[in-house]
């Protein structure tokens, strides 16, 4: 990343924090794309000069001043307090997919997750159970491929839990960091072949049930209905 567009990706981000504005607010005021906006503030995109004086008007400061070293400074505790408004509005909307609480389980993630899909929470679940509106239940699960290539299943993997994972469909999420890239759609036929020898393990160990057996990414992928590419 060039030391210019560093500088201009961190005026940006910090005077939009103090507005109080979203990459979709200033967005619309500045007359561009969302992702433009957001490719601006990751040092990923070079800007022309008619779109910085379009940022610059929109934030009502001086084209210069967005390439300028030192032209705004905030603290942390700043940033928090402008972004607050926006989190409490992502827990109201959570809410509405009974999720309680965005920042335990992945909550934030499994609301992308659901409105992606058109899923809803199944009331009174333990697990990230869903249902669609023909009331087929959905297992979920989610990776991050900058930490891991495989989904993680249960800690307490056992006959009971599989003859769950026999009966639902299965919907797998693929994220970079927090950004979603995919999401794939699975019938549980197609993942006999893991419920098989994870029955047959724990029979051979003596009924002792099996800490997270893992569903490798890659199988996933080419096997698994593609539902949403970002």
């Amino acid at each position: 990343m060039s030391t210019l567009r560093t500088l201009l990706a961190q005026n940006l981000r910090t005077l939009r924090y103090q507005r109080g504005l979203s990459q979709e607010d200033l967005a619309d005021l500045a007359g561009l794309h969302r992702t433009y906006v957001s490719e601006v503030e990751r040092g990923k995109r070079n800007l022309s000069l008619d779109n910085l004086e379009r940022l610059a008007n929109a934030l009502q400061v001086e084209a210069a001043k967005l390439v300028s070293p030192n032209s705004f400074s905030t603290t942390d505790i700043a940033i928090l307090e402008a972004l607050f408004p926006y989190i409490r509005r992502y827990q109201i909307l959570a809410s509405r997919y009974g999720i309680a609480d965005i920042f335990q389980d992945n909550g934030g993630k499994l609301l992308e997750i659901l409105i992606r899909t058109g899923l809803k929470i199944v009331p009174g679940r333990e697990g990230n159970d869903a249902v669609d509106e023909q009331g087929q239940e959905y297992e979920i699960k989610s990776v991050n491929v900058e930490l891991t290539r495989s989904f993680s299943t249960h800690h307490h993997l056992n006959p009971s839990i599989l003859d769950k994972y026999r009966r639902v469909r299965w919907i797998f999420a693929v994220y970079r960091n927090i950004e979603l890239q995919e999401i794939y759609c699975l019938e549980p036929q197609q993942l006999e072949r893991f419920f098989s020898d994870w029955e047959r393990k724990w029979r051979a160990q003596g009924g002792k049930d099996i800490n997270n057996p893992k569903i490798p990414l890659r199988y996933v992928q080419r096997e698994g209905r593609l539902i949403y590419s970002h």
